[in-house]
């Protein structure tokens, strides 16, 4: 093969190409970073954060709305409960223990409302609240319960800050089922 300018330009090219092309460290944390995005539901994977509780004694991060929806605010009632809220959309109560059973039996025997599951699982329920031939628009809220670090905890909205549309009342719900364990203490 005969070596001419345009050949040297071209091999020159696709050798810096070559050098300059993906790190393993830099393709590893790309691969990794969409990796989460893909288990994420989209609900979370767009617009949220990742929100560390262990300073509040809770070993669990949850996804929060970013700071386009506000600013994170993390409040200890003094009452054994965690208030977790951004801005006016998103929150949540946190406290030890739980029973989604026992919650859904007192859902349902409400006299106010009246109560739908939308959603279930083993260790949450999505519902709907409506009172009867009201003119006001129905209500969304969930209730869960996790394991976390050998410890039980419930999640629930805030319903005094309430009502919630049922796209937000599953904003939270989704930041719950994808809750993170911290590292326990050792």
């Amino acid at each position: 093969m005969k070596l001419t300018w345009n050949n040297l330009l071209m091999l020159s090219l696709v050798l810096t190409l070559a050098a300059c092309g993906s790190s393993g460290e830099g393709a590893d944390d790309a691969a990794a970073e969409e990796q989460t995005q893909e288990e994420l539901p989209r609900v979370l994977a767009n617009g949220t954060n990742l929100l560390d509780l262990s300073e509040y004694y809770l070993p669990f991060s949850l996804y929060v709305p970013d700071s386009t929806k506000g600013y994170p605010e993390v409040i200890e009632t003094g009452y054994g409960e965690t208030i977790v809220r951004v801005g006016s959309m998103y929150n949540m109560l946190i406290a030890e223990g739980g029973d989604v059973a026992a919650k859904k039996a007192e859902v349902m025997d409400d006299l106010m409302y009246t109560n739908t599951v939308v959603e279930e699982g083993d260790d949450y329920f999505l519902y709907k609240s409506e009172i009867k031939d009201s003119f006001l628009d129905p209500e969304y809220h969930f209730y869960a319960v996790k394991q976390i670090n050998g410890i039980q905890f419930e999640f629930r909205d805030n319903k005094d800050e309430g009502p919630y549309a049922e796209s937000i009342a599953r904003l939270m719900l989704e930041s719950v089922k994808h809750v993170k364990a911290n590292q326990a203490a050792s």
